[in-house]
């Protein structure tokens, strides 16, 4: 066809093409997922522990000064990524605060810190990511850092929630609703989670899944595995393609992860683990639920529970995927 074109429409054609193909929208181009995986750091995670462990913070105990230090440090985080704020839990109201505070039955007072990525088209459906950020503070004057438990799973959160953020600022928004949970109290029959759950405002039907992270920073627990593992309880509870798309996330890119979804082949020791930990609260509510874990170790509820014990190769592994996973979730 261009064999009888007239020669000076070629080079005009040409200009025209070349400038179609640069003027095109960002947002309108392919996603590379695995681009945005690898703004993942050991060192960004490691920073993040090495601050919610440090002495400075007393072991984060719910109600005292160490964790409202930990507050202050993680409200902090979400306003610099561009995460929205969330506090009271419902996003159909106007909200000025990351903050939701609450007492708890022994009367501790504690703070969940809630933010959200809304869907660049208007969307009903949510996923949510959360972890707690409260551990057991000083006993006896001895401190008890809680590295693992749980500043791993805060670090992984936060990373999270930055690289979400700079896809929103760049124009690559997402198809659902994302919202981060940063629980506190825990430890005090997690209050922060039955606290956030009878607040939510949001129909159980429309979060397709939570991901709870818990402890998973270490490398030290499971007999007879490789280093690269990682735990996942509840599957049997969540939809087909929740379950797709951990499997597909880690072998379609490689992360080299070993996925055990038997928690040691101990399904009773599994069903006590996942009621002990907050996803459970959601779960009760129908909610599809997961917790993703490296399981307990000798140092846990330990003072050893530092972050010497984190195994930051893995753990960049780990969050590289549950970023991967997430962020097809999010396109369905």
């Amino acid at each position: 066809m261009t064999k009888n074109m007239p020669r000076p429409l070629l080079p005009l054609l040409c200009i025209q093409f070349a400038l179609l193909f640069f003027t095109t929208p960002l947002k309108s181009q392919a996603v590379r997922p695995e681009e945005y995986a690898f703004l993942i750091s050991g060192e960004e995670l490691e920073y993040h522990i090495g601050y919610l462990s440090d002495s400075l913070l007393q072991g984060r105990e719910t109600g005292s000064p160490g964790a409202s230090e930990a507050t202050r440090y993680i409200t902090a985080r979400f306003s610099e990524y561009g995460i929205r704020p969330l506090g009271t839990g419902d996003p159909r109201r106007y909200n000025t605060s990351y903050i939701q505070g609450f007492a708890c039955p022994t009367g501790q007072r504690g703070r969940n810190i809630i933010g959200w990525i809304p869907a660049v088209t208007e969307s009903s459906e949510y996923i949510i990511v959360s972890a707690h950020y409260d551990h057991l503070g000083v006993i006896n004057g001895i401190l008890y850092p809680g590295a693992d438990s749980n500043a791993s799973g805060v670090s992984a959160l936060l990373a999270l929630a930055r690289v979400f953020g700079t896809m929103t600022r760049e124009g690559r928004g997402l198809s659902r609703n994302i919202i981060f949970v940063a629980y506190d109290a825990k430890e005090f029959s997690m209050t922060g989670a039955r606290i956030f759950a009878l607040s939510l405002g949001i129909p159980a039907g429309q979060i397709i899944l939570n991901l709870n992270l818990d402890q998973i920073g270490t490398s030290l627990a499971p007999p007879g595995h490789t280093e690269n593992y990682i735990l996942i309880l509840g599957a049997g509870s969540v939809p087909r393609h929740v379950v797709q798309s951990l499997n597909n996330s880690n072998s379609f890119y490689n992360t080299g992860l070993e996925l055990d979804y038997s928690f040691y082949n101990s399904p009773a020791f599994a069903e006590i683990y996942f009621s002990m930990t907050e996803q459970s609260v959601l779960a009760q509510m129908n909610i599809p639920s997961l917790l993703i874990t490296s399981g307990v170790n000798e140092y846990t509820y330990k003072p050893g529970d530092t972050l010497r014990i984190i195994n930051m190769r893995v753990l960049v592994k780990r969050v590289r995927w549950l970023f991967l996973t997430v962020w097809d979730l999010l396109q369905r």
